[in-house]
């Protein structure tokens, strides 16, 4: 059979290489801004795919009345007082309570190794409730799954091509990184949207196994496949676009070569941090920290890191699904922690989680909840000043002036922005470059949340 050169890459799926790369939107952008970065960082971020409920995760201890007087009177989907696993966040000055399945979550907290971001969302600026009902800065299709995923994950509105603030940040980073073998984006949950920069694409993996062609092997038909992948792939042709498709396509073979032996290899540190767990998110976790494990031998000085757990869109049954994903959830991110203290570089990697949205206040028919808006999110590691709360609580009152409606779906007072200029600023990323990553931020007065160690 002939097959062009043409033809070759735009099949390269069949061979198990299309999932090595998310797109090809470096063509024509060559440069990063070069930095001088020190030793090796990383991010990690873990989204809860559906919309966790922030109202059942993070709950009032000492006012717990305010909580239970809407779901436990008006819902039914309550978490009984008795049950929340206390903490006591000096900058809230009260008691909270943590959902009951989070207690590998409570032990970070306590240790201060876990800071929660409260009330959070995405904002094109600061937003009262008089702006928001007279549609003054409104964000766009509040409510809606893939929109406000997207806003999460750092769409900007308008662009011709569709990028992330995690492949921002990489574009402005990637500099550091010449000459590494392993990408600075690494997703182990498919190559979502914040993952996608101008200059950086993702480089995915399996939750489990490595990342080889298929039908490649030691046999002599097996070498003779991919040494003529490898022909066909450095041959010049006269269309810029297919020789760099080639070029990202060659590019994540080489990159495969290299991660698959480490992926293959067992850990007695990851695995001893893992041990019994074989969740999902569990899985996805454990292949980073195996790429971590490996940093100096792929010679990346930064890295971001996506995975996922999906299942949050509770609309039913709220209090066994959530229950559920959260008790998957809580050992997974605590057993990454304790691989990276294992490993020595646990104030090196940050870990945080994002989501669609919360979920309303107020329960509906079927013991669940609707979409909703301000979710509180968890950030996790060694140079996080943990043990506390960062933003402000929001006032549990339905139509209060916390509710953007009649339901309880909390007006964010925390943007996105600024949860990600905070990581970013950590992870070296320059004040001059963060108005590229994140453009709404200067619309706001802080910019660094200072819930990380420089």
């Amino acid at each position: 059979m002939t097959i062009s050169r043409r033809n070759f890459i735009a099949h390269a799926g069949a061979l198990g290489a299309a999932g090595l790369v998310g797109n090809l939107s470096q063509w024509g952008i060559r440069a990063a801004s070069a930095q001088s970065l020190g030793d090796y960082k990383a991010l990690v971020c873990v989204f809860l795919f559906g919309g966790n409920d922030s109202n059942n995760t993070v709950i009032p201890y000492d006012d717990y009345g305010s909580y239970s007087a809407v779901r436990t009177t008006a819902s039914n989907i309550n978490i009984p007082k008795e049950l929340l696993l206390q903490i006591s966040p000096p900058r809230a000055g009260a008691k909270f309570g943590l959902h009951p399945n989070l207690g590998p979550l409570q032990t970070l907290f306590n240790a201060g190794k876990l800071a929660v971001i409260v009330n959070a969302g995405p904002l094109l600026a600061p937003l009262t409730k008089a702006q928001y009902q007279a549609g003054v800065d409104r964000p766009l299709n509040l409510f809606s799954h893939s929109d406000q995923q997207n806003e999460w994950q750092g769409l900007i509105d308008g662009m011709a091509i569709r990028t992330g603030w995690g492949g921002r940040v990489g574009d402005k980073i990637n500099a550091v990184n010449q000459g590494a073998v392993v990408p600075t984006i690494v997703s182990v949950s498919s190559a979502s949207l914040i993952t996608q920069g101008m200059i950086v694409s993702p480089f995915v993996l399996p939750a489990s196994g490595g990342v080889l062609l298929s039908g490649t092997g030691t046999d002599a038909i097996s070498l003779a496949r991919i040494n003529g992948v490898h022909q066909m792939l450095s041959a010049v042709s006269s269309n810029n676009i297919v020789d760099d498709a080639a070029a990202v396509l060659s590019s994540a073979i080489t990159t495969g070569d290299a991660i698959s032996p480490v992926l293959a290899t067992t850990s007695p540190i990851i695995t001893a941090a893992f041990n019994g767990l074989n969740t999902g998110i569990a899985l996805q976790l454990k292949q980073i920290a195996r790429v971590i494990e490996a940093r100096s031998m792929f010679g990346a000085k930064r890295q971001f890191f996506f995975a996922s757990l999906g299942g949050f869109d509770t609309h039913g049954d709220e209090l066994n699904v959530q229950g559920g994903l959260l008790a998957q959830l809580a050992p997974a991110l605590k057993a990454f922690y304790d691989a990276t203290v294992a490993l020595g570089v646990d104030d090196k990697i940050t870990t945080f989680t994002h989501s669609d949205f919360s979920r309303t206040f107020i329960a509906n028919s079927t013991r669940g909840t609707d979409h909703a808006w301000g979710a509180h999110h968890f950030v996790i590691g060694g140079a996080v000043r943990g043990g506390d709360f960062y933003g402000t609580f929001p006032d549990l009152s339905v139509r209060g002036g916390d509710d953007s409606g009649t339901n309880g779906a909390w007006l964010p007072t925390i943007s996105v922005d600024q949860i990600g200029a905070t990581l970013a600023t950590w992870f070296g990323v320059g004040s001059p470059d963060l108005d590229y990553i994140f453009p709404n931020l200067s619309r706001f007065s802080t910019a660094n949340l200072g819930f990380l160690n420089s």
